[in-house]
């Protein structure tokens, strides 16, 4: 019956820590011809089950600059594996026409350990990249 107690203790206890934190920048450039621009962006934590990568942050921006940052600090709460894959997805009108493209690109996923405080930075060349479609912001679930 003591070790039940210290078992039930001992879980109430980890159930309370805190996640170490992650630290996130993300800085988008566009071509300084372009005055006047408008973009949206969305971080995810990346899961191996289609339409279940868990949203993080997004943001919707208009810019009359070559070039915006944003910083944020986010305790994730742990994963099912050791590492957090990190990714995102920017639609924008960054381009000679002004029309909208999506940059959804896997080799923009980053690793880091789920233990520790981690640093995350994204730096987007936007100008002319990505699909002339619609970004699938609609695969990443809500939390």
């Amino acid at each position: 019956m003591l070790a039940f107690r210290i078992l039930l203790l001992s879980i109430l206890f980890m159930s309370m820590i805190q996640s170490d934190p992650i630290h996130m920048d993300m800085q988008i450039r566009c071509d300084p011809s372009i005055k006047n621009w408008c973009a949206e962006f969305l971080l995810y934590e990346v899961d191996t089950i289609p339409y279940s990568h868990d949203h993080l942050l997004s943001q919707k921006f208009c810019s009359n600059q070559p070039g915006v940052n944003f910083k944020w600090t986010q305790q994730l709460g742990g994963d099912t594996s050791a590492h957090y894959e990190i990714n995102y997805m920017l639609q924008h009108n960054c381009t000679i026409m002004g029309s909208f493209r999506c940059v959804n690109e896997d080799e923009n996923e980053v690793r880091v350990s789920v233990d520790g405080e981690q640093h995350v930075k994204f730096e987007v060349a936007a100008f002319n990249r990505g699909t002339y479609e619609r970004c699938p912001f609609h695969v990443v679930a809500d939390k």
